[in-house]
């Protein structure tokens, strides 16, 4: 039987969910799970039907709930030098091992779990699970996710997305906005270079651009991020390159700050500088930046529940702007580290996911309290 979090856990890390497989068989038995014990669920579906987003629900249909939020996603583990198999949960030294340990099964798993001790207890608060696709290649499930929370529910007090912050209450943090830029010049024999326009050669001054832009008071004083993280082009040495592509992207905390991103990038692609290649910009990730919009009283909750304070600014992205985005006030506090996503041999303590068994159980006991005036 599956009823710990550490069952719970164990069972979640078994569904190879990486970005670019289906997520459907652990959705679907999350879906099994929760109905079997009294929940209301609906599944939404990407366009191709391979992917879904969760939203599940126990307790009275009323506003003021609190959304239990978490991505089923995970990346990949291609090249890492795993020391076990890491869709197999193991323990070691009081650590479990597995990709999606800590970002982040650990908070569904002990969300899950918490389900057991609530299935037959009445709420006078609901109680919300919402589960998204592919959070890690952009946040692309969430959009449809927290629309179909604005559709399904009446509103909720707030929503706690659970990625790893030590239970620290995570307040702020960057958007990301990746981009794939194209260049496309004229190929000419290398020994008469004048005859053709090296597409890498314009990317390279490209580059150097973005280097420009990243430095200028306005953009770096913000604490406005970028990074170019891959370049291909060309096929051989003795050919000027016809095509070169570039994918970078930038972290900004305002979206004024992107907005000025955004034309400084593309007044330099529509200038005289590129005016014999045809250069192409394709925005591939847009995540809002996050600014908590959370009260004070909710605060308070959250703290009497055992998240840590005061609240920090994190230094990766979320789903949370997009929660906030459409008006969901929200936090980012969850088990484990960030420290140990996305690597091989990825782990969360048994501590941690104590930590999480015990803020949900007082979640648990706020939502059988009295209902609210």
């Amino acid at each position: 039987m599956v009823n710990t979090s550490v069952d719970m856990l164990r069972k979640l890390i078994s569904f190879d969910t990486t970005s670019r497989n289906s997520n459907l068989a652990l959705i679907e038995w999350i879906a099994d799970f929760l109905n079997s014990r009294g929940a209301h669920v609906e599944l939404a579906y990407n366009a191709s039907k391979d992917k879904a987003n969760l939203l599940g629900s126990i307790g009275p249909d009323r506003e003021g709930g609190v959304v239990l939020s978490g991505h089923t996603d995970v990346v990949p583990v291609d090249g890492q030098a795993w020391t076990s198999d890491p869709f197999a949960l193991v323990e070691r030294d009081g650590r479990f091992f597995g990709r999606g340990t800590s970002d982040m099964k650990g908070f569904i798993a002990c969300s899950l779990a918490a389900v057991e001790h609530w299935k037959c207890v009445k709420f006078h608060r609901p109680l919300h699970f919402a589960f998204s696709y592919d959070e890690e290649v952009g946040c692309i499930g969430a959009r449809a996710l927290v629309d179909l929370i604005a559709r399904s529910l009446p509103k909720p007090a707030f929503a706690i997305i659970g990625e790893p912050t030590d239970m620290r209450i995570g307040v702020a943090h960057n958007g990301v906005t990746a981009s794939h830029t194209s260049f496309r010049g004229i190929a000419a024999h290398a020994s008469e270079p004048s005859r053709g326009v090296n597409a890498i050669g314009a990317a390279a001054d490209f580059v150097r651009y973005l280097r420009e832009v990243s430095r200028l008071p306005e953009i770096a004083d913000g604490g406005c991020t970028f990074n170019v993280g891959l370049i291909a082009g060309g096929i051989a040495t003795n050919i000027v390159a016809e095509c070169c592509s570039v994918r970078w992207e930038y972290r900004a905390d305002k979206q004024e700050d992107t907005a000025v991103i955004h034309k400084m990038i593309f007044d330099y692609i529509d200038s005289e500088t590129l005016a014999a290649l045809d250069v192409k910009s394709d925005v591939e990730v847009d995540v809002p930046p996050f600014h908590s919009g959370l009260g004070d009283e909710s605060m308070r909750l959250l703290r009497r529940w055992g998240a840590k304070s005061p609240g920090i600014r994190l230094p990766f992205g979320s789903e949370a702007g997009v929660f906030e985005s459409s008006h969901i006030p929200s936090v980012v506090c969850g088990p484990g580290s960030i420290d140990q996503a996305h690597r091989p041999d990825e782990w969360i303590s048994r501590a941690a996911l104590d930590e999480a068994d015990e803020f949900l159980s007082r979640v648990g006991t706020w939502a059988r309290q009295n209902a609210p005036d």
